[in-house]
C-alpha cells in the first residue's frame, strides 16, 4: 500500500452481484481470494487517480447509458466510485464507430473509472475488484518516453542540392544517405560532403530505383502515434490527413459524429483536445522520414511523399505522447490504444510506433497479453479492420528500443507486430540499439561520431523534419522505424496501382523478406549482433519487386555476374525451357551501366557498373529448341522478368553472390 495515500474503508460493505439498483438483499463482495486473481497488472510505473476494468457483458448496455459521469445506476459500481470520490465512468473505446466489430472483439466492455490522485491506488483497486460484475482491473502504465537525444537544428539553405532534372528536386536529398548513400563522396553532398568516417556507398534503403514504380498514393493512410506532428509544416502539410468535415464545420461541434470534436489534423489522446502539440519535434521527425512532400522543392523527401503532385500517402497525427519531457509520467497505455482506435476509425492501414516499454518488462508474448489486455485489444481491432482494397487487415510497426539490450522491449517484440531495430551508414548496428529475440528487420536509425575536437557530428543521423518550418539531424530506433513505415506504404501504393491485395500475414512476410544481409558487416566488434538484427536491412526495391511476383537477383557492382537461369526461374529443377535472350531496355541498360551480357548454356554473364535496381527479361522457348509456328514444329516463345539489385555491399565468389538476402 503507497503510503501518504487516502485510504479507502473496508470491503465488507460492498453491495451486489447483480446489475442492478436495487440494494435489498444482496450477496455479500466477491472474497478477497478471488477478486485477486481479476488483476491483470500490477500498480507499479501505473498512471495515478485512474483505474481500467472489464465488466460482464451483460452489464455494458446500463454502464453505456449511466445517467451522469460519477453514476451508473448499478449498485456495487457506484457505491465504490462513492467512497474513492470518483470524477468519472467512461467507456474506454469509441462506440460510435464500428461498433459491430467493437462489440465482437470485447472493446465495449472496458471502462475507466477516475477519481484523486492523493486515493490509494492498490486499495481503489481492491474495492472495485470485489464488484462481482467486474471480470478484470487493469492498471494504466505509463508509457515511457522514446529514449533519444535531444534533435539538432540545422539551417536547410545549402546542405546541397540536386542535380538538375532528377528526381526529387528536394535540396536536402543530398544529405538524407539513409535513401541514397554514396558514402562520403563530395559530388552527393557539396563541399561538405561528408556522412561519417566509415560510411559505405549502398548502405540505404535503396528508394530511388523503387520511386520508378511508386512514389506513393494518397488513399494510403499511415498513422503517427507519438507525440504531436507540426501539420502546418511546409514540408508535411500537403500529406496531411484532413478531417475536411471538422475543418468546414462549426467549432465546438462533433460535425462528422465520429466521437470527436474538432479533430481536424487528428487528435490529442494525451490531453483529450483536438489540439496538436508538437514537443522535442520526435513525431514531427518521424513523420518527414515517412512522407514529407518529395519533389517540391524544399527540405528533404519523403520514403512516400510523391512527386510533389498531391500524391504522396496521407499522414494522420494520433498524439499520445505530451509535449513535456516531465508529463511523460502521466501518458498511460490506455491512451495509447485509444489512439491505435483511433487510427483504425480514420482509415489508417499502417501504425508506425516509434515508442515502447524498456527490455525485459515482458518476457514473452503470453505475459504481454496478460498484462496489457486492453492495449491488446485495441491493436487487435487495427489489425482486423480492412481499410483499403489493397490490404485486408493493419499493419503496425514499432522502434525495437534504444537499450542495448540483447531483447527488443514490447509491444514491438510481439509476435504479430513488426520490431526494427537500427544500423549506421556503415551497415553496421548502431551502438544504442536493440538486438536478439524480438527484433524482426534493420533500417537505418543513424550513428554519430566524435571528430578529432571531440565534438559530435551528426551527419551520420537521420536528417527529417522539425516543429516551426525547420529540420534537423536524430538518431534512434526511433528513426529506422518509419523507413520500415515508409516502405511498407510505398508498397502497398504499387499494389494498389496494380489492383492487388494482401492479407496483413502476407503483406508482413514480405515486408521481413525484402532484405539485404549484412552479416559480412558483423564481424569483431560486431559479432555479437550475427543473426540478431533481424531478418536483414530492409530495401525498398526488392518490396516492390515482391508485389510485381518478379525474383530479385543481387549483382556486385562492377564485377561480372554469373546467374543460373534455370535456378531462378524454375528452381533449380528439371530444365523447362531453351534460353533465347535477354531483353534490356536502353534506360535500364544506362541507369545500371550493363554492358557484355551474354548467355553460355543455362547462364546469363553480364556486368553492371553502377548500384542501383532494374528489370530486365529473359526470352526462352518452352517445348523444344526453336520456337513453333508456320510450317516448323517447335515450342512456345515465353518472356520471364527479373530484377536486377546492383550494390556494393555484396561479395562474390566466381560471379556468384552468396547469401545476399537476410537470415531467411
Amino acid at each position: 500500500m503507497n503510503k501518504g495515500k487516502i485510504l479507502l474503508i473496508g470491503l465488507a460493505g460492498m453491495l451486489a452481484a447483480a446489475c442492478a439498483t436495487d440494494t435489498v438483499d444482496q450477496p455479500q463482495a466477491t472474497p478477497e481470494a478471488s477478486y485477486a486473481k481479476k488483476f491483470v497488472n500490477t500498480s507499479s510505473d501505473a498512471v495515478q487517480g485512474k483505474l481500467l476494468f472489464y465488466v460482464e457483458e451483460g452489464c455494458v448496455a446500463q454502464l453505456e447509458t449511466a445517467a451522469s459521469a460519477s453514476a451508473t445506476g448499478i449498485g456495487q459500481i457506484d457505491a465504490v466510485a462513492s467512497q474513492i470520490g470518483a470524477t468519472r465512468i467512461s467507456q474506454v473505446f469509441n462506440m460510435k464507430v464500428n461498433a459491430e466489430l467493437k462489440r465482437e472483439l470485447g472493446m465495449d466492455r472496458w471502462f475507466a473509472i477516475e477519481f484523486s490522485k492523493d486515493v490509494d491506488l492498490d486499495a481503489a483497486a481492491k474495492q472495485l475488484a470485489a464488484v462481482a460484475n467486474v471480470e478484470r482491473v487493469e492498471f494504466s502504465t505509463i508509457v515511457k518516453a522514446p529514449n533519444v537525444d535531444e534533435p539538432e537544428i540545422v539551417e536547410i539553405a545549402g546542405m546541397g542540392t540536386t542535380r538538375a532534372g532528377e528526381y526529387p528536386n528536394d535540396p536536402s536529398f543530398g544529405a538524407q544517405w539513409s535513401l541514397l548513400n554514396k558514402g562520403n563522396a563530395t559530388d552527393v553532398l557539396g563541399a561538405e560532403g561528408f556522412i561519417s568516417p566509415d560510411a559505405r556507398a549502398g548502405v540505404d534503403i535503396n528508394v530511388v530505383p523503387a520511386w520508378e514504380l511508386s512514389k506513393g498514393n494518397s488513399d494510403i493512410i499511415v498513422a503517427i502515434v507519438d507525440n504531436g506532428v507540426d501539420y502546418n509544416h511546409e514540408d508535411l502539410k500537403a500529406n496531411m490527413l484532413v478531417n475536411e468535415a471538422e475543418l468546414n464545420g462549426v467549432e465546438g461541434v462533433d460535425d462528422d459524429e465520429n466521437g470527436y470534436v474538432d479533430d481536424v489534423y487528428g487528435y490529442n489522446f494525451y490531453a483529450n483536445s483536438p489540439i496538436i502539440t508538437f514537443g522535442d519535434g520526435h513525431g514531427t521527425h518521424v513523420a518527414g522520414t515517412v512522407a514529407a512532400v518529395s519533389n517540391n522543392g524544399i527540405g528533404i523527401a519523403g520514403v512516400a511523399g510523391g512527386t510533389g503532385a498531391g500524391d504522396g500517402v496521407r499522414i494522420l497525427c494520433c498524439q499520445m505522447l505530451s509535449d513535456d519531457d516531465e508529463a511523460y509520467v502521466e501518458t498511460g497505455y490506455d491512451q495509447a490504444a485509444k489512439a491505435v482506435e483511433y487510427a483504425a476509425d480514420r482509415g489508417a492501414v499502417i501504425a508506425n510506433n516509434s515508442w515502447g516499454n524498456d527490455p525485459g518488462v515482458f518476457v514473452n508474448d503470453n505475459t504481454y497479453e496478460a498484462n496489457m489486455s486492453l492495449r491488446y485489444a485495441a491493436f487487435n481491432y487495427f489489425m482486423k479492420k480492412k481499410n483499403h482494397p489493397a490490404l485486408d487487415g493493419g499493419v503496425l510497426i514499432f522502434a525495437a528500443g534504444n537499450e542495448q539490450a540483447p531483447m527488443a522491449g514490447y509491444p514491438g517484440a510481439y509476435s504479430e507486430y513488426i520490431s526494427v531495430t537500427s544500423i549506421g551508414p556503415n551497415g553496421c548496428p548502431a551502438s544504442y540499439t536493440n538486438y536478439g529475440p524480438g527484433c524482426n528487420i534493420a533500417a537505418p536509425g543513424g550513428q554519430y561520431y566524435v571528430n578529432q575536437y571531440q565534438h559530435y557530428m551528426r551527419s551520420g543521423c537521420i536528417l527529417s523534419t522539425l516543429p516551426g518550418n525547420k529540420y534537423g539531424y536524430m538518431q534512434g530506433t526511433s528513426m529506422a522505424t518509419p523507413h520500415v513505415t515508409g516502405i511498407a506504404a510505398l508498397a502497398l501504393s504499387y499494389a494498389s496501382d496494380m489492383g492487388k491485395c494482401y492479407t496483413a500475414d502476407q503483406f508482413k512476410s514480405m515486408l521481413l523478406t525484402s532484405v539485404n544481409n549484412i552479416d559480412n558487416y558483423l564481424v569483431d566488434d560486431y559479432a555479437k549482433y550475427s543473426g540478431k538484427m533481424g531478418t536483414g536491412t530492409i530495401d525498398a526495391y526488392r518490396a516492390m519487386m515482391s508485389v510485381r511476383g518478379i525474383s530479385c537477383v543481387p549483382v556486385v557492382a562492377g564485377e561480372e555476374a554469373v546467374i543460373n537461369l534455370t535456378a531462378l526461374i524454375a528452381d533449380g529443377k528439371t530444365k523447362l525451357t531453351t534460353m533465347e535472350q535477354i531483353v534490356i531496355s536502353d534506360d535500364v541498360r544506362k541507369r545500371l551501366g550493363i554492358k557484355n551480357e551474354t548467355i553460355f548454356g543455362d547462364d546469363l554473364i553480364l556486368t553492371c557498373e553502377n548500384p542501383g535496381g532494374g528489370v530486365i527479361s529473359v526470352v526462352m522457348i518452352a517445348g523444344g529448341e526453336t520456337a513453333g509456328g508456320g510450317s516448323n514444329m517447335g515450342g512456345m516463345r515465353i518472356e520471364k522478368e527479373i530484377a536486377l539489385i546492383v550494390s556494393d555491399r555484396f561479395t562474390s565468389v566466381d560471379g556468384v553472390v552468396s547469401n545476399p538476402g537476410g537470415w531467411l
